[in-house]
């Protein structure tokens, strides 16, 4: 690999236009990237998500108070601000 120092930054290789080598990013040119084996022979197992694991609450329902009362306190604000709007407005009508 080349110098540490010297190695372009995105604008660099933009400018150099859409073939990029690999001695524009610093790499020798008979660097090899690649699997010898392809990966067709790999089985990946999929199963259904345990609902109790996507769950951050089921473990700790002092958490979950906390984010409601978050939300209540939210909730209720953003009411009092659709309530001040919806005011405002009647009373540019009259």
């Amino acid at each position: 690999m080349s110098d540490q120092g010297n190695i372009p930054v995105l604008t660099d290789l933009i400018e150099k236009g859409i073939e990029i080598k690999m001695s524009d990013l610093g790499l020798e040119d008979d660097l090899q990237i690649g699997v010898n084996d392809p990966a067709d022979h790999i089985d990946i197992e999929i199963t259904e998500p345990d609902p109790l694991a996507m769950d951050p609450f089921v473990r700790n329902p002092a958490l979950e108070q906390v984010i409601r009362r978050i939300l209540d306190e939210h909730t209720e604000f953003a009411y009092q601000e659709i309530k001040l709007a919806i005011q405002r407005e009647f009373d540019r009508k009259t």
